[in-house]
């Protein structure tokens, strides 16, 4: 989905698509596609029409199938990040690139379906994961809560410590059944669109609250790359990011709130 020019508005997107007999011709570029360096064929929304609306124009997207080495269609090197040293994030660039309409993914100007069915799944893991993080660095901090002494005693003996070990399990667990019932409700085939949201919100800015918290605990140590907190720290960065970030995720749950009531 995601474009130099077209991130958290998706309809800003510039890649397009235009039809030429039974093909589309597809010209423009993506960039921090995941995986794209191993895949054998990408999952690609394109731009293949507008419509006019009260709003102003509204780009119509169609989600396309398309294999690696296909004429036209280039994977190149993306960008270093400082999260996820070791994810590549890859750049899609399009060249007159010819695709037959077997190659549509779903119904043309329907990739707005498709893509939001991914978009429940992804959130909920970017939610799962960010739980599954806190979880391993709580463990962390409470061990050396125990095992760390100063001024004679534990440090989780001390109020300023046993306070955050508190208020981070305490947003662990409340993380944890958020994401839960958000998944049980899509499993039940239930609306969950605010449900995984909140998912998503939540949890994501959870972890960045714990890893700050538990290196704080840690004092000048949770920052060296003798220990992995500084990593998790680094890594939580990005959560509240990709896949929809918190203002975006915002965005959902009060406009399906309004909704309800007729705003």
């Amino acid at each position: 989905m995601t474009e130099p020019d077209a991130g958290s508005d998706v309809r800003g997107m510039k890649c397009t698509a235009r039809r030429d007999g039974d093909d589309w011709v597809v010209n423009g570029t993506k960039h921090f596609i995941s995986g794209a360096l191993h895949a054998d064929f990408v999952i690609v929304f394109i731009a293949t029409g507008e419509d006019m609306t009260d709003k102003g124009p509204k780009k119509r997207i169609t989600c396309f199938l398309v294999d690696r080495g296909h004429p036209g269609f280039e994977i190149l090197p993306g960008y270093e990040s400082v999260s996820h040293r070791g994810y590549d994030n890859m750049i899609l660039h399009f060249d007159d690139c010819r695709l037959p309409n077997s190659q549509v993914l779903g119904e043309v100007d329907g990739g707005f379906e498709v893509m939001n069915t991914w978009l429940y799944a992804t959130r909920i893991t970017v939610a799962a994961m960010s739980v599954g993080r806190a979880r391993r660095i709580m463990d962390i901090a409470l061990q050396y809560a125990v095992d760390r002494k100063q001024f004679g005693q534990q440090i989780g003996k001390f109020q300023g410590v046993s306070f955050k070990l508190a208020d981070m399990v305490t947003e662990i667990d409340a993380a944890d059944w958020l994401t839960l019932a958000s998944a049980w409700r899509l499993d039940e085939g239930l609306e969950a669109n605010r449900e995984i949201a909140s998912a998503k919100l939540y949890a994501s800015e959870m972890l960045a609250r714990v890893a700050d918290e538990a290196i704080q605990i840690h004092g000048g140590m949770g920052l060296m790359n003798d220990l992995p907190l500084e990593r998790f720290w680094r890594d939580a960065r990005v959560e509240r990011i990709w896949d929809g970030t918190s203002e975006i995720q915002r965005h959902i749950i009060s406009r399906d709130m309004l909704r309800r009531l007729g705003g």
